[in-house]
């Protein structure tokens, strides 16, 4: 068995940011996808503003990967943070390898 004692917390965060921008991506890909659909559903063009449709389908593309990124690696960052200094009174985790 081998034991994890430490994460280095700026490459926890780097692969956290990585990950959760690609999920940010997806969902803001899903978001456009709905708000594409949502002025044919409007009972009239009053309530909903076609302009509206794929303006908020292109922010859902660009901010939620960045707003995930970030909030991601700060999640990862202080999660590393936390796990090293937890193993280091309670002991690492033990992964077997081979």
């Amino acid at each position: 068995m081998k034991k994890i004692q430490k994460f280095e917390p700026l490459s926890v965060m780097r692969m956290a940011a990585i990950c959760y921008a690609l999920l940010g991506l997806l969902e803001g890909i899903l978001l456009t996808m709905m708000f594409s659909f949502m002025p044919l559903s409007a009972p009239d063009a009053e309530r909903f503003p076609r302009f509206l449709s794929p303006l908020f389908g292109i922010f859902s593309v660009v901010i939620f990967p960045i707003l995930f990124a970030v909030f991601g690696a700060i999640g990862g960052g202080l999660g590393a943070v936390v796990y090293n200094v937890a193993a280091r009174y309670v002991g690492g985790i033990e992964v077997e390898v081979q």
